[in-house]
């Protein structure tokens, strides 16, 4: 039987779990990218399993429970860069379960006792948090040891390498806004590192402001302190009170952020659109879209890429 074959464009995490996806699938695979994982946004993410500022959707929990599902199995290896850490989530209104809250069994309502007076109540979860730099790595291990290839190249129209190809897919990101889609955006955020230290243990978050998310993600080798959300802002420079409001909001969440030594600051920039693209193109159908997840990219990663098999025909293995 020929193998069908398949160009995957983007080497971001969308773009490395949707080559590996259709890989493991039997497909011969070619990622075709400008940079490399380690250049991509995705190096910057604080690369925790959350559905950050969405509203309940039925197609986004799917996908979410698939990635949060294929994580929770990858971070058993270790060289994976994924481990489950338990989440605090802080809520301003009590609106009951979070609508998100099937995707795992652990999920508990905290005691009123142990919430600070200015929330309505919080939830504690596991949740897959990946290392971006081992996670990312990982991927690009496992797709080569499957037969993928990787090919640096900047591509100026997806539907050009249609005759190379039964099926092109596009996971560009913002790289797509080029392509035509003028729903796509950018949002800038603002994310701080740190060093690990034994006064914050877990994730915390609260993003009731869509403006100004605030998260502590504890990973393997470093704490990530946010963040903002700064719509159509291209500006890298970070100022020193933007970094003191991060601190600030993160250390309500957590005390033990005050004795933290921040090691650097980040700027990267979410692809943002109001409803992640994962379709076939309107005008070539052999053109599959896989891009504008926003904040998501992580969350959703292995579910949209199992969607992105579905609609070349083929049925996942999971």
């Amino acid at each position: 039987m020929t193998r069908q074959r398949i160009i995957v464009l983007g080497a971001g995490v969308s773009g490395l779990t949707t080559a590996t996806t259709m890989a493991m699938a039997g497909c011969d695979v070619t990622i075709r990218a400008a940079e490399g994982p380690a250049q991509t946004t995705s190096a910057l993410a604080a690369a925790i399993w959350h559905p950050f500022y969405q509203a309940p959707d039925f197609v986004y929990l799917e996908r979410a429970r698939q990635t949060y599902t294929t994580m929770h199995r990858l971070s058993a290896d270790t060289s994976s860069g994924v481990l489950m850490r338990t989440l605090t989530e802080y809520f301003q209104q009590d609106a009951g379960m979070p609508w998100w809250a099937e995707c795992a069994s652990d999920l508990k309502r905290l005691p009123d006792a142990e919430v600070p007076s200015r929330f309505a109540c919080a939830y504690r979860m596991s949740v897959p948090v990946a290392d971006t730099a081992a996670y990312l790595r990982y991927l690009m291990h496992m797709f080569f040891e499957l037969g993928g290839q990787f090919l640096p190249q900047r591509i100026d129209d997806p539907a050009s390498l249609l005759d190379d190809a039964d099926y092109v897919v596009n996971c560009c990101g913002y790289g797509s806004r080029q392509f035509g889609d003028g729903e796509l955006s950018l949002s800038r955020a603002i994310v701080l590192r740190a060093r690990r230290a034994a006064a914050v243990r877990g994730c915390f978050i609260d993003d009731a402001d869509p403006a100004a998310p605030t998260y502590i993600v504890e990973r393997s080798h470093d704490i990530v302190l946010g963040g903002t959300a700064d719509p159509e802002l291209t500006s890298t420079v970070i100022g020193v009170r933007q970094i003191e409001d991060i601190v600030r909001r993160c250390t309500q969440l957590c005390e033990g952020v005050a004795a933290l030594h921040v090691i650097d600051a980040r700027t990267g920039f979410r692809p943002m659109r109001r409803v992640a693209r994962v379709a076939c193109d309107e005008r070539h159908s052999r053109l599959i879209h896989n891009y504008g997840h926003g904040g998501g990219g992580f969350t959703l990663s292995w579910g949209c890429a199992n969607d992105v098999l579905r609609l070349a025909g083929m049925t996942p293995a999971n």
